[in-house]
């Protein structure tokens, strides 16, 4: 048995917004301390890792973990038709195959969306020791990312104990942003040496989605190594995405 209630729909539902970008299905885990949900996107190049606490809504109950295998999509299409002042609860009913979702307010409005038969797929263990960690606000990001975009499709991200850098490069034109430690919107650098990495903006432009429901951004990489971002708003949720490299030739 698992139902769950939220006063607030806001937070859990641009969380889903940016987990859908990457991801269409998949299985979430209701837990006593939480929803937990892990995929890879289609091509296996990100990992997302998605939690949302099970303190950040008005009433969750679940007598034991529970699979809720489902499209990002069908959910969403429900979420979004709820007001900002309705209840939104969730109860899933493994006899009818299905989640059930009410909006109550001035009315009280119920949905059903199916479960899905999804073919459990091994998502990648990942055990990453990153060299490098960046914590700045997410509009910087997203200034960068949008920076880069205008001048290829690939985006450079550098750092060394002093500066973080996200740069690119194209055959006439280049772009580059360089934050010193200490200036606004910087939270913390941290590194014990000189580390820069090539990335997808094609992924990028996705994965800041999650800034959504945070007001930082945590980015871990290395020297051709895989990046890790991660969006929290504290004891609500949290969405991680881990991006392989791009390594030229």
């Amino acid at each position: 048995m698992f139902n769950a209630t939220l006063s607030n729909v806001s937070v859990f539902k641009d969380a889903l917004s940016a987990v859908s970008e990457l991801v269409s299905e998949g299985t979430f885990m209701a837990k006593k301390d939480g929803l937990f949900f892990t995929a890879t996107d289609p091509t296996m190049v990100t990992l997302v890792d998605f939690k949302f606490m099970a303190g950040a809504f008005e009433e969750y109950k679940t007598e034991a973990d529970a699979e809720i295998s489902i499209s990002l999509e069908n959910l969403l299409n429900v979420l979004r038709r709820a007001k900002a002042t309705d209840k939104v609860s969730l109860e899933l009913d493994n006899n009818a195959n299905k989640l059930k979702i009410s909006l109550s307010g001035n009315s009280e409005r119920k949905f059903t969306i199916p479960l899905l038969d999804i073919e459990k797929g091994e998502v990648p263990e990942m055990k990453l020791d990153f060299p490098a960690t960046v914590e700045i606000s997410t509009g910087i990001l997203s200034d960068g990312i949008a920076d880069a975009s205008i001048v290829t499709d690939t985006i450079v991200l550098g750092v060394n104990t002093n500066d973080f850098s996200m740069s690119a490069e194209g055959d006439l034109s280049d772009a580059q942003l360089k934050l010193k430690g200490g200036a606004e919107g910087v939270v913390g650098i941290a590194t014990k040496g000189e580390e820069k990495s090539k990335y997808s903006l094609e992924y990028l432009k996705k994965i800041e989605k999650g800034g959504k429901i945070a007001n930082t951004v945590k980015i871990q990489f290395g020297t051709d190594y895989p990046l890790k971002v991660t969006f929290t708003e504290k004891d609500v949720a949290e969405i991680s995405y881990v991006l392989a490299p791009r390594v030229d030739d």
